[in-house]
């Protein structure tokens, strides 16, 4: 028996948690969960390295400010739930991890990744959400087979061109960020189906014309002042939120989104809707509030399945006669 295996049972009855996990020494050795989860835990021991059998931890709700070496070498560790902790950084070797294929890190206080990290070639989901990252390696692009990325709520004020190799990604979330430009590389991922780019500060986009299959896309609270891509492209799309921008105009491509279920352009600066908005045949969710209108397009009434409707703080605008319509915030 793992000296260190005593060493982490000793551990355990001083933090209290005997009652959660097991007392049998043998079991211990064989643990492939671990949930520690919300225990208001300060450290980690470096007896930890001893469970080899280790899948999955759960560490998250801690008050971890940092993480011990030796969890490094638990090789067989695939889904490493951290989140909402005080970590400041990783150890060096983080990327030995190489089994791990679900990485949760949000909610901490990273402000860098080691090198090492660009080691986790068998990532599948990364959420680096809500910490004080600036800056990401080109060697990023190694995180070929990474489905779903999260890393809203950071510093990034530009991204390297990184994601020409993630081919299978659907999900990528960069809201609350500081970009101005996006990579070019973005319009090379095949797959795309949720882009979230809310709360940056872009002011044009490159084409997003190649990611057809995207069916939501979130590009609120920027400083767009025109649509400078064929919307019409994105022919899939189901979600579209453009509010709190500088748009004067939308394109008329935009008519064109049959699938489209949401439309959100509420706070800019609209003083007229395309007069084909009545095509969006399938639209439940129309907000243009806060703009310059002051009529709506005739079109409107062939929204047949149009249930929400925002048009408040604009000129006058009255409540339409749609059958339809559930909710309208005036009168």
């Amino acid at each position: 028996m793992s000296e260190n295996i005593r060493d982490f049972a000793h551990w355990i009855k001083s933090q209290g948690l005997e009652h959660t996990l097991p007392r049998e020494l043998s079991t211990l050795e064989n643990l492939t969960t671990l949930d520690l989860s919300r225990k208001k835990l300060k450290s980690l021991p470096e007896s930890i390295g001893a469970l080899q059998n280790l899948s999955v931890l759960k560490i998250s709700g801690n008050r971890l400010s940092e993480l011990p070496k030796s969890i490094c070498s638990l090789k067989n560790l695939r889904n490493l739930q951290c989140e909402n902790n005080l970590l400041e950084t990783l150890p060096e070797n983080f990327g030995a991890l190489r089994s791990l294929v679900i990485l949760n890190l949000n909610g901490n206080q990273l402000s860098a990744l080691p090198k090492s990290f660009y080691d986790l070639t068998n990532l599948t989901r990364l959420t680096l959400a809500v910490n004080r990252l600036n800056h990401l390696d080109v060697a990023f692009k190694n995180l070929k087979k990474l489905l779903h990325v999260s890393l809203d709520t950071n510093y990034f004020e530009c991204l390297p061109e990184v994601f020409g190799s993630m081919q299978s990604l659907y999900f990528l979330d960069l809201s609350f960020n500081k970009l101005t430009t996006l990579p070019k590389s973005l319009g090379e991922i095949k797959e795309l189906e949720t882009l979230i780019l809310e709360g940056n500060l872009l002011q044009n986009l490159p084409s997003l014309e190649a990611h057809d299959m995207l069916v939501k896309l979130n590009l609120a609270s920027n400083h767009l002042t025109s649509i400078d891509f064929d919307l019409s492209k994105l022919e899939d799309l189901q979600i579209l939120s453009l509010e709190n921008n500088l748009l004067d105009s939308v394109p008329s491509t935009l008519c064109k989104l049959s699938n489209l279920t949401s439309l959100d352009l509420s706070a800019n600066h609209l003083t007229t809707l395309p007069e084909c908005i009545g095509n969006l045949s399938n639209l439940y969710e129309l907000d243009v509030e806060e703009n310059l209108l002051s009529t709506l397009p005739n079109s409107i009434q062939n929204l047949t399945h149009l249930k929400s409707l925002f048009i408040a703080n604009n000129h006058g605008l009255q409540k339409p006669l749609l059958p339809s319509l559930e909710y309208c915030d005036v009168e």
